[in-house]
């Protein structure tokens, strides 16, 4: 009898060690499987491996097209600090600022303690190296040309878990970008001068984001044999005649209007502004910050070259 309780007891204690065991198996298991679920890991622009133990809570935002991105990611709540710079949408100017593009504060920056800190490509290359040098944690992502804003997008959707959203503001650029070029695709191409800054005139030629908006419009650049932002004498502009001038509001400090292109001792030469065939975007930032508004700079120059293309 004693044998049959001690079996019996036996039996149990291998019984209770099997369901300890597996339950504890289990939790590993899940554990792993919760782990792999919140790594995150990505290439950055510069071609620089990003890690992330879990999804990003506290991001600070280096560049105003990265602020963009993230609040058009639907995570604008996880800004903890921004540039000055950093003035759309609406609700940024209730987030801590850090400074401004080129000259950010380090010390505040470290201070907030961020899990991730979004960097605007090769032109803060010193920042990003002094911020990792602090043991944080910087992705370096600055779109040059239309291409690049759906690396951009997907990029960081993927940092802040964000994927299928990304995915569908990609999906809708392109969708507008096919539109556009359809309803353009049998109309003749003006010549097109875009103008950046009016003393001296800079413009911007190929390899730009702006030449790349001004073809999808419709329209020629004719300062697409240049290469990137170019200064552009008016002797060439004379020579060239575009059909229509476009600028940036912000071409001169106090701001630029029609009337003032009209009145410019040198301008008004041209045949185009004689006609009055002047448009002055009515936001510089839909057209120099290469993200999610791409949308309303595209369809705003479509109108301006070829009237309304309903």
């Amino acid at each position: 009898m004693r044998s049959l309780r001690k079996y019996a007891l036996l039996i149990i204690t291998i019984m209770l060690v099997v369901v300890i065991s597996t339950s504890c198996g289990k939790k590993e298991d899940e554990n792993t499987s919760l782990q792999k679920e919140e790594y995150i890991e990505i290439t950055d622009l510069k071609g620089r491996k990003i890690i992330l133990d879990k999804k990003p809570e506290r991001i600070i935002s280096l560049s105003p097209t990265n602020t963009e991105i993230v609040f058009a990611l639907g995570a604008g709540d996880k800004l903890v600090g921004i540039t000055s710079y950093c003035d759309y949408p609406e609700e940024t100017k209730y987030i801590e600022k850090i400074g401004d593009f080129e000259n950010p504060n380090i010390e505040l920056i470290k201070k907030m303690n961020p899990d991730l800190v979004l960097a605007g490509g090769f032109l803060q290359e010193e920042l990003i190296d002094a911020l990792e040098g602090l043991d944080i944690t910087v992705a370096s992502t600055e779109a040059a040309d239309v291409e690049s804003i759906f690396d951009s997008l997907a990029m960081i959707g993927k940092l802040l878990r964000e994927e299928e959203k990304a995915e569908e503001i990609i999906n809708n650029i392109h969708r507008t970008i096919d539109e556009v070029e359809n309803k353009v695709a049998d109309k003749d191409k003006p010549k097109v001068f875009y103008l950046v800054w009016k003393e001296p005139i800079f413009t911007t030629g190929r390899g730009t984001y702006i030449n790349e908006i001004v073809q999808i419009a419709g329209g020629y650049n004719i300062a697409s044999d240049m290469e990137g932002w170019a200064q552009y004498s008016f002797e060439e502009l004379l020579k060239q005649n575009p059909d229509i001038l476009v600028a940036a509001y912000h071409s001169t400090d106090e701001g630029m209007n029609k009337e003032d292109i009209m009145k410019d001792e040198f301008f008004s030469k041209l045949e185009c502004v004689k006609k009055g065939n002047i448009h002055i975007m009515s936001d510089d930032n839909i057209v120099s910050r290469p993200g999610p508004r791409i949308i309303d700079a595209i369809n705003e120059m479509a109108e301006a070259l070829h009237g309304d293309l309903q």
